[in-house]
């Protein structure tokens, strides 16, 4: 059996315990919905209006009822739901694998698990992590924070939203350093979306400065590459370094066409992380491949998918590697 929030191995039932206790509030788990994939977009069309989560065709707000079922609500929802694309088949298999490797290398990450509908297609849920006691905590994204708007999400470089998070969380480097490894992440699993909306800090609910605590857990990742036709935006969804915005790339990028351990070095040190903090988060990665590949075999994705993936990661794994 696997658990369908870690994607580990279990002896029985669809969770193991530790997955119950942090994903059900009850500590009974649910192991399906009660409706299909038709009624979630029939019933989307009546709880849309009022609901505060973008792009609300795709997704809706859940509660645990008394009867330990999920129920859709339009407000004060303590779970998001969301099924695959019609264009892109599988990302809610996907979207959770990327969740459990991200888990598995050390990174906060937001609960969520594969789930069916009735007429067994697996959708995507996830925890909400911007509740406590029923409050809701204050956070804001990078596009929000440099003061784009939502189309120039792609507009900075990852250089420099690595010192604007520093500076929102009055100098943090332990933020800086979380962010590093994230950028880190979506470049090992090939994910080319990690835009300025998907990178967000949060306060807790007792911090009354300016400042922010730390980022949110990390969300909305996707091994991207692992589609049958993934979209060709490029390595990563921001440049690395700021000047390649102008169309300088470092030496090593050069010589090789892709990033390399070397660029990340560079990235890590002009953000001012010492170089043995940099090595420490790339050797984790060497250390857990395994891992994360047992992770992918584990996970609900279809062969094909899962052979991408794990081809992909094994070759940036490479990469990553390559120090010079």
């Amino acid at each position: 059996m696997i658990c369908r929030l870690t994607l580990e191995k279990i002896e029985t039932g669809n969770f193991s315990k530790k997955a119950i206790k942090n994903f059900f509030e009850k500590y009974n788990p649910i192991d399906k919905l009660t409706f299909s994939r038709k009624e979630f977009f029939n019933k989307g069309l009546k709880y849309a209006q009022g609901m505060s989560i973008s792009g609300v065709q795709e997704k809706l707000s859940l509660i645990i009822n008394d009867n330990n079922e999920f129920e859709i609500v339009t407000t004060g929802g303590n779970y998001i739901l969301k099924p695959s694309p019609e264009s892109f088949p599988f990302a809610a298999e996907n979207e959770q694998c990327a969740m459990a490797i991200s888990r598995i290398v050390g990174i906060e990450t937001a609960y969520s698990a594969n789930i069916q509908f009735t007429d067994g297609e697996e959708a995507y849920i996830s925890k909400r992590y911007d509740r406590k006691n029923g409050n809701k905590l204050h956070q804001e994204d990078l596009a929000q924070a440099f003061n784009l708007q939502s189309d120039d999400k792609y507009k900075k470089s990852y250089e420099e939203a690595l010192h604007l998070v520093r500076e929102m969380s009055g100098g943090k480097l332990s933020v800086v350093k979380d962010l590093f490894n994230r950028i880190v992440f979506s470049y090992l699993i090939g994910n080319d979306d990690m835009h300025l909306k998907n990178i967000s800090l949060i306060k807790d609910m007792d911090n009354k400065t300016v400042n922010y605590d730390r980022l949110t857990p990390n969300y909305d990742q996707l091994l991207v590459h692992a589609f049958p036709n993934p979209p060709q935006i490029g390595f990563l969804a921001l440049d690395l370094l700021k000047e390649e915005g102008e169309g300088i790339f470092s030496k090593m990028y050069d010589k090789y066409g892709y990033y390399t351990g070397s660029d990340f070095y560079l990235l890590g040190e002009r953000v001012g992380l010492r170089a043995q903090v940099i090595k420490s988060i790339l050797e984790n990665y060497f250390k857990k491949v395994n891992e994360i590949i047992n992770i992918v075999d584990n996970s609900f994705m279809p062969v094909e998918m899962k052979t991408k993936a794990k081809a992909l990661i094994i070759d940036r794994i490479k990469a990553l590697k390559i120090i010079d």
